[in-house]
């Protein structure tokens, strides 16, 4: 099989200060792959069921072997030499040693984008960088899945701390304490910094390649599947039909409306079904943003046939509109904001009785792009960054990190 061909997200601005660089974060998590941003603020709700289904995966992962790169690279740094770390802070050390493995692989590949490898358009001679490097996008993950146990702590906040004379002597002792490893094993971790929890390969930099060894694969499933064997991520690994169907379809979508048929797993049957109808299901609500900001600003007609039919399909098109429940979604997202939660609700309700309420309806937009968006919110027509009449903006249908997810995983049973 090909391995799916993945674009390249990159962005760029200028770091003047921590402040701004968090600010800069929280814009992107906002983004999708695609560059859309949520503008009803539902992000949270469609985030608790891809967590549902692909945990320890992000919308900015592409490839399987970023799990491996970084604890190697943790491991080297713990490695070095009293005399080596001396002169050249950690997290410094660690950036350099990141950026030079990105620029290996850029030039592996000879810059050629749609590789999956981060920050693949990179030159070394201009030492360009990029916005995020790999150790932040996969940390939750490392962390997730048992690569690595950082505490909580970011790799660039242990590393500035490795820095202090104290710290490697307060973190033993707090490892000693808490660890529930053998007293007489202590000693060989006594100097893990993030507990690091795969075997290190010494030959790793040989072939420079985004390819997974076969050990790497049988790893990462093996910790995947210890993890959470029950959940999507973990049946794909072990069912060959449903990976099959999982990787010869093009979205979520088409995948679910296939699953269902096929799958067993009462439980699973029931998350892929939810995620599915809360798509279709705001789908709707996306349309009808789109087609009162068209109004709004424009003064133009805009996808008002679409919502009519997407209306009169709605039943027919969710898999089990008869049994969705709300509740079932704001359970899996439990840091959702109470307006979206209501809005979700009050959405539900108007979908049960065909949506024949415009007015009810379009306040419900209106008022949760207002609560999402604040001052930033378009349909003030304060906001019109980005509108072009005639076109949509915003979210379509949920893919629930799909892309990702099957990238991975193919990188994995590729070489089983």
């Amino acid at each position: 099989m090909t391995h799916t061909e993945l674009p390249e997200p990159t962005i760029g601005w200028i770091d003047f200060s921590k402040a701004h660089r968090t600010r800069v974060f929280n814009v992107l998590d906002m983004l999708e792959p695609d560059g859309m941003i949520d503008e009803l603020g539902l992000g949270t709700l469609r985030d608790g069921l891809a967590n549902e289904m692909f945990p320890g995966i992000s919308t900015i992962q592409t490839r399987a072997r970023y799990f491996f790169i970084i604890p190697y690279l943790l491991h080297e740094y713990q490695q070095l030499t009293a005399a080596k770390r001396k002169g050249k802070k950690a997290h410094i050390y660690f950036e350099d040693q990141e950026y030079e493995i990105m620029w290996d692989l850029a030039e592996a590949y000879n810059h050629e984008k749609r590789n999956g490898i981060i920050g693949i358009s990179k030159r070394r001679a201009k030492k360009e960088k990029i916005a995020r490097r790999p150790s932040a996008i996969y940390w939750y993950g490392l962390n997730f899945f048992k690569f690595i146990d950082s505490r909580g702590l970011s790799a660039e906040a242990i590393l500035r701390n490795a820095s202090q004379p104290d710290y490697l002597e307060m973190l033993s002792l707090d490892q000693q304490e808490g660890d529930d490893m053998p007293k007489e094993d202590w000693g060989y971790y006594k100097d893990d910094l993030f507990r690091i929890r795969v075997p290190y390969k010494k030959d790793w930099h040989a072939e420079k390649t985004i390819e997974l060894y076969n050990d790497e694969a049988e790893i990462l499933r093996d910790k995947i599947l210890s993890r959470v064997p029950d959940k999507l991520i973990g049946k794909l690994l072990t069912g060959d039909a449903l990976w099959n169907l999982f990787s010869g379809t093009k979205n979520f979508k088409q995948f679910a409306k296939a699953a269902v048929k096929i799958n067993s797993d009462s439980k699973l049957k029931k998350t892929i079904t939810l995620a599915h109808d809360f798509s279709e299901l705001m789908y709707g609500a996306q349309i009808l943003y789109n087609q009162i900001l068209q109004k709004e600003i424009f003064k133009e007609d805009f996808k008002v046939e679409e919502f009519e039919e997407w209306k009169k399909q709605l039943s027919n098109e969710m898999i089990d509109f008869d049994g969705f429940q709300p509740n079932d979604i704001t359970l899996l997202a439990p840091t959702s904001k109470p307006h979206t939660k209501f809005f979700l609700t009050e959405w539900w309700k108007e979908a049960q009785t065909g949506f024949n309420n415009y007015s009810r309806i379009k306040w419900l937009i209106q008022s949760q792009e207002a609560n999402a968006k604040g001052n930033k919110a378009r349909m003030n027509g304060n906001n019109t960054e980005g509108l072009k009449e005639g076109k949509w903006i915003g979210l379509t249908q949920f893919n629930y990190r799909f892309v990702q997810a099957n990238n991975i995983l193919h990188d994995i049973l590729s070489k089983l």
